[in-house]
Protein backbone atom coordinates (compact mmCIF):
# COMPACT_ATOMS: atom_id res chain seq x y z
CA UNK A 1 0.00 0.00 0.00
CA UNK A 2 3.15 2.13 1.17
CA UNK A 3 4.39 1.71 -2.64
CA UNK A 4 1.25 2.90 -4.46
CA UNK A 5 0.62 5.90 -2.06
CA UNK A 6 4.31 7.05 -3.23
CA UNK A 7 3.51 6.02 -7.02
CA UNK A 8 0.53 8.06 -6.50
CA UNK A 9 2.63 11.42 -4.75
CA UNK A 10 4.76 11.17 -8.39
CA UNK A 11 1.82 10.93 -10.55
CA UNK A 12 0.14 14.19 -8.80
CA UNK A 13 3.53 15.78 -8.79
CA UNK A 14 3.83 14.89 -12.85
CA UNK A 15 -0.15 15.93 -13.29
CA UNK A 16 0.79 19.15 -11.33
CA UNK A 17 3.68 20.75 -13.33
CA UNK A 18 1.66 19.19 -16.70
CA UNK A 19 -1.15 21.55 -15.40
CA UNK A 20 1.09 24.57 -14.67
CA UNK A 21 2.91 24.08 -18.50
CA UNK A 22 -0.72 24.40 -19.83
CA UNK A 23 -1.71 27.17 -18.10
CA UNK A 24 1.52 29.20 -18.46
CA UNK A 25 2.32 28.68 -22.01
CA UNK A 26 0.38 30.36 -25.32
CA UNK A 27 -0.70 27.07 -27.13
CA UNK A 28 -1.00 28.96 -30.26
CA UNK A 29 2.93 30.17 -30.63
CA UNK A 30 3.88 26.53 -30.07
CA UNK A 31 4.37 25.34 -33.93
CA UNK A 32 7.05 28.09 -34.05
CA UNK A 33 9.05 26.67 -31.22
CA UNK A 34 12.57 25.79 -32.49
CA UNK A 35 11.70 22.12 -30.61
CA UNK A 36 7.96 21.69 -32.09
CA UNK A 37 8.91 19.53 -34.89
CA UNK A 38 11.56 17.28 -32.67
CA UNK A 39 8.75 16.82 -29.99
CA UNK A 40 6.43 16.17 -32.70
CA UNK A 41 8.26 13.39 -33.93
CA UNK A 42 8.67 11.64 -30.65
CA UNK A 43 4.64 11.65 -30.45
CA UNK A 44 4.10 10.46 -33.90
CA UNK A 45 6.31 7.60 -33.32
CA UNK A 46 4.19 6.69 -30.25
CA UNK A 47 1.25 6.55 -32.07
CA UNK A 48 3.40 4.73 -35.18
CA UNK A 49 4.35 2.04 -32.62
CA UNK A 50 0.44 1.37 -31.12
CA UNK A 51 -0.62 1.28 -34.96
CA UNK A 52 1.94 -1.02 -35.74
CA UNK A 53 2.68 -3.14 -33.07
CA UNK A 54 6.22 -1.69 -32.93
CA UNK A 55 7.36 -2.66 -29.51
CA UNK A 56 10.86 -1.96 -29.34
CA UNK A 57 9.95 1.41 -31.15
CA UNK A 58 7.64 2.10 -28.06
CA UNK A 59 10.52 1.17 -25.84
CA UNK A 60 13.15 3.50 -27.42
CA UNK A 61 10.92 6.44 -26.50
CA UNK A 62 10.35 6.51 -22.91
CA UNK A 63 12.69 7.76 -19.86
CA UNK A 64 13.65 4.81 -17.98
CA UNK A 65 11.19 4.33 -15.19
CA UNK A 66 8.19 6.05 -17.35
CA UNK A 67 4.99 5.64 -15.92
CA UNK A 68 1.43 5.20 -17.10
CA UNK A 69 -1.91 6.01 -15.36
CA UNK A 70 -5.10 4.93 -16.81
CA UNK A 71 -8.47 6.72 -16.04
CA UNK A 72 -11.27 3.91 -16.90
CA UNK A 73 -14.71 5.25 -16.54
CA UNK A 74 -16.99 2.21 -15.34
CA UNK A 75 -20.82 1.31 -16.11
CA UNK A 76 -21.67 2.50 -13.12
CA UNK A 77 -20.00 6.32 -14.42
CA UNK A 78 -17.37 6.27 -11.91
CA UNK A 79 -13.81 6.55 -12.36
CA UNK A 80 -10.99 4.05 -11.51
CA UNK A 81 -7.35 4.75 -11.64
CA UNK A 82 -4.36 2.25 -12.83
CA UNK A 83 -1.05 3.23 -12.29
CA UNK A 84 1.76 1.01 -13.50
CA UNK A 85 5.48 1.00 -15.24
CA UNK A 86 5.77 1.97 -18.86
CA UNK A 87 5.44 -0.92 -21.73
CA UNK A 88 7.17 -3.73 -22.20
CA UNK A 89 8.59 -4.06 -25.39
CA UNK A 90 8.41 -7.78 -25.57
CA UNK A 91 4.70 -7.60 -24.42
CA UNK A 92 3.36 -5.61 -26.86
CA UNK A 93 3.30 -7.05 -30.21
CA UNK A 94 0.91 -9.30 -30.74
CA UNK A 95 -1.81 -10.45 -33.95
CA UNK A 96 -4.38 -8.22 -32.47
CA UNK A 97 -4.07 -4.99 -34.82
CA UNK A 98 -4.71 -2.05 -32.63
CA UNK A 99 -5.60 1.74 -34.19
CA UNK A 100 -5.44 4.67 -31.98
CA UNK A 101 -6.15 8.16 -33.75
CA UNK A 102 -6.42 11.42 -32.67
CA UNK A 103 -6.83 15.01 -33.42
CA UNK A 104 -7.18 19.03 -32.07
CA UNK A 105 -4.33 18.08 -30.39
CA UNK A 106 -2.28 20.80 -28.53
CA UNK A 107 1.49 20.65 -27.95
CA UNK A 108 2.78 22.96 -25.31
CA UNK A 109 6.97 23.40 -25.08
CA UNK A 110 9.10 24.89 -22.50
CA UNK A 111 12.70 24.63 -22.73
CA UNK A 112 12.76 20.98 -21.93
CA UNK A 113 9.70 20.04 -21.05
CA UNK A 114 6.83 19.70 -23.50
CA UNK A 115 3.23 18.21 -22.99
CA UNK A 116 0.56 16.92 -25.41
CA UNK A 117 -3.29 16.81 -24.71
CA UNK A 118 -5.58 15.46 -27.51
CA UNK A 119 -8.87 13.75 -27.91
CA UNK A 120 -8.92 10.11 -28.97
CA UNK A 121 -10.88 6.84 -30.22
CA UNK A 122 -9.34 3.68 -30.30
CA UNK A 123 -10.15 0.52 -32.42
CA UNK A 124 -9.28 -3.28 -31.81
CA UNK A 125 -8.98 -5.08 -35.37
CA UNK A 126 -10.83 -2.91 -37.02
CA UNK A 127 -13.82 -2.83 -34.15
CA UNK A 128 -14.65 0.40 -32.06
CA UNK A 129 -13.34 -0.30 -28.14
CA UNK A 130 -13.21 3.19 -26.80
CA UNK A 131 -12.54 7.00 -26.87
CA UNK A 132 -10.56 9.12 -24.46
CA UNK A 133 -8.10 12.25 -23.69
CA UNK A 134 -4.35 11.01 -24.51
CA UNK A 135 -1.80 13.44 -22.44
CA UNK A 136 2.00 12.43 -22.77
CA UNK A 137 4.71 14.32 -20.92
CA UNK A 138 7.93 14.50 -22.40
CA UNK A 139 10.98 15.81 -21.60
CA UNK A 140 14.76 16.57 -23.26
CA UNK A 141 17.24 14.93 -21.74
CA UNK A 142 20.82 15.47 -23.47
CA UNK A 143 18.97 16.56 -26.31
CA UNK A 144 16.89 13.74 -27.42
CA UNK A 145 13.04 14.34 -25.96
CA UNK A 146 11.89 11.38 -24.46
CA UNK A 147 8.35 10.47 -22.87
CA UNK A 148 8.56 10.19 -19.12
CA UNK A 149 4.89 9.99 -18.04
CA UNK A 150 1.46 8.79 -20.58
CA UNK A 151 -1.52 9.66 -19.33
CA UNK A 152 -4.93 8.39 -20.86
CA UNK A 153 -8.81 8.48 -20.16
CA UNK A 154 -10.74 5.59 -21.25
CA UNK A 155 -14.30 5.85 -22.04
CA UNK A 156 -17.10 3.78 -23.76
CA UNK A 157 -20.74 5.18 -23.24
CA UNK A 158 -21.04 8.61 -24.74
CA UNK A 159 -18.30 8.45 -27.41
CA UNK A 160 -19.08 11.63 -29.89
CA UNK A 161 -17.92 10.36 -33.65
CA UNK A 162 -14.28 11.24 -34.56
CA UNK A 163 -14.08 13.96 -36.49
CA UNK A 164 -11.98 11.95 -38.69
CA UNK A 165 -14.61 9.83 -40.00
CA UNK A 166 -14.98 6.44 -39.36
CA UNK A 167 -12.01 3.85 -39.75
CA UNK A 168 -11.34 2.68 -43.17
Amino acid sequence: MKYYKTELKIISKVIGIALLLFASLASNAQQSHPEYAAVKLVIDNFFESINTGDGELLASLEVEGAQILNIRENTAGDYEFAARSWFAAENFGSDTQLTERYWDDELLISDVLAVFWAPYDFHINGEFSHCGIDVLNLIQIEGEWKIGHAMWTIQRPNCEPSPLGPLN
